[in-house]
């Protein structure tokens, strides 16, 4: 089928390897880049723009940018090899948009004597915090998986043909997501330059992940309401049913992140995470009951 040459040759291993070393070039010569412009401004210029070029630490951004569309992209590649990798590169995403967004607070801090008293070094306590739990519960999520290495070739050689047809399924969600992601990327790609042209002030110019990753993750939770509804079709497992419906609120929770503020976005994240890791962890005691008691 041409669905499946397509999915063949987009999410191979070899195209993989390939487009993250491209990526990682890419990052490079953007951060070089925009270091660079940040220096034509101050130091040739002798101007003092108030946009993306106001810092060097801004610099970090652009790479950082790059870096997660990577992460988007590897995401997908998961999906059809593992539902449970699939929704951990959800939350490895949403650390890395902390640490992204660390970077523009910093830039951000009061340089005034009272700084104790200012409540931009709070928001930065409190997002540095929100990593590490995150991290943490990641790192938790991973290791009730089992997730070092992706599960090996011969479960789906293995598997009974309604799971074979689950697995083409999530192929076919997978190239819809990658086609659609793509034309997200496209698009927040020229909404980044128009940013980066000076048009708009630095609060506006780095909040981009709304251009981007909240409509991404509109996506994923389509993604994650098919693989339950799909799931149904070869398994009445309640846990497994209870673990990917945990799975799908878990990613509205982050989606919402989005459009939140401050330690009420941050409350979101750390909630919807703990939610489905939570939720997997009671999953897995499900399933050392007896099929039959």
């Amino acid at each position: 089928m041409k669905y499946l040459s397509l999915f063949t040759f987009l999410l191979s291993v070899d195209f993989k390897q390939k487009l993250s070393r491209a990526v990682l070039y890419i990052a490079i010569i953007s951060f070089l880049i925009h270091l660079s412009l940040y220096f034509l401004h101050h130091y040739v210029w002798h101007s003092q723009p108030d946009k993306l070029f106001s810092s060097p630490i801004n610099a970090l951004y652009t790479p950082f940018s790059f870096l997660l569309v990577l992460e988007a992209f590897l995401l997908l590649y998961y999906l059809p090899q593992s539902t449970s990798i699939y929704i951990g590169k959800q939350y490895e995403i949403i650390t890395l948009i902390l640490i992204r967004g660390v970077f523009k607070e910093i830039t951000h801090l009061p340089t005034q004597k009272d700084v104790i008293e200012q409540q931009a070094y709070l928001d930065l306590l409190s997002n540095l915090i929100t990593v590490v739990l995150v991290f943490l519960m990641i790192y938790i999520f991973y290791k009730l998986c089992h997730r070092l290495k992706p599960p090996p070739k011969e479960l789906e050689a293995n598997a009974d043909h309604a799971v074979q047809r689950f697995i083409q399924a999530k192929k076919v969600i997978t190239i819809l997501l990658l086609i659609s992601s793509l034309v997200l990327a496209i698009y927040s790609f020229i909404e980044y330059m128009i940013h980066s042209s000076g048009q708009y002030s630095i609060s506006s110019a780095l909040n981009l992940n709304g251009i981007f990753f909240d409509h991404f993750f509109s996506l994923l939770i389509v993604s994650d309401v098919l693989i339950l509804l799909l799931s149904l079709f070869y398994t009445d497992d309640y846990a497994l049913i209870m673990r990917n419906s945990s799975f799908v609120i878990s990613t509205i929770l982050l989606k919402l992140s989005f459009s939140a503020d401050g330690l009420f976005s941050q409350l979101l994240i750390i909630v919807g995470v703990a939610f489905g890791v939570g939720m997997y962890y009671i999953s897995q005691l499900f399933q050392k009951f007896p099929k039959k008691i």
